[in-house]
């Protein structure tokens, strides 16, 4: 994947992520952390599964700061 790909589908997926952690808040990341991460994507927005666990790791770690309550 292209460097600028990868960007652009980041910042996708933290879009998408913005309103389900905002609705969840830290229940969201309890049930997509580690393994189910990739389960979830699966179900909800297959394409990123193209990034990395790395590339996954820094947006869910964005989401959490953006988005809850900490």
């Amino acid at each position: 994947m292209h460097t600028l790909d990868a960007i652009r589908l980041r910042a996708r997926l933290l879009e998408f992520l913005k309103f389900r952690v905002l609705a969840a808040q830290d229940t969201f990341f309890a049930t997509t952390g580690g393994e189910h991460r990739r389960a979830w994507l699966r179900d909800h927005l297959p394409e990123a599964l193209a990034l990395d666990d790395a590339a996954l790791d820094q947006v869910w770690n964005q989401a959490r700061g953006l988005y809850t309550e900490e």
